[in-house]
């Protein structure tokens, strides 16, 4: 999801739902290098982001073109679908909000020696509730 995040930013350059379109189906097809592409071409033809303004929509290119980058080798979403696996983060944020909310409520008060046991507590009674 946050790949499609960065496309969504990086899009508003050219004004268009679109590009946003087409480089989300690109994603989702493990084109990434593509995407890329697209984004190394807008980088040339716009020219780099003033470095104060974050909300010039280069600046927006520039972040996606830098975390496409990054971590192109990991996007096989294909393969990842193919595998069953999970496309989001969203699992793991749930599993600390349980875990924030029963260790960091506002009655709560740990001492540090014992806060690790409480959270491999947490962790077990979390791992354990069926889907």
């Amino acid at each position: 999801m946050h790949a499609l995040s960065y496309a969504w930013s990086a899009a508003a350059i050219e004004v268009g739902a679109a590009t946003y379109q087409k480089w989300a189906q690109l994603i989702w097809q493990g084109d990434v290098a593509e995407v890329i592409e697209h984004l190394a071409t807008l980088q040339h033809v716009h020219g780099p982001a003033p470095a104060d303004v974050t909300s010039d929509p280069r600046h927006h290119v520039d972040r996606a073109l830098t975390y496409f980058r990054n971590n192109a080798a990991h996007m096989h979403y294909p393969d990842y679908r193919r595998q069953g696996l999970p496309l989001t983060s969203v699992h793991v944020e749930s599993t600390v909000k349980h875990i924030n909310r029963r260790v960091k409520g506002t009655e709560n008060f740990w001492e540090r020696h014992c806060s690790e046991a409480i959270l491999q507590l947490c962790a077990d009674y979390l791992s354990d509730r069926p889907p």
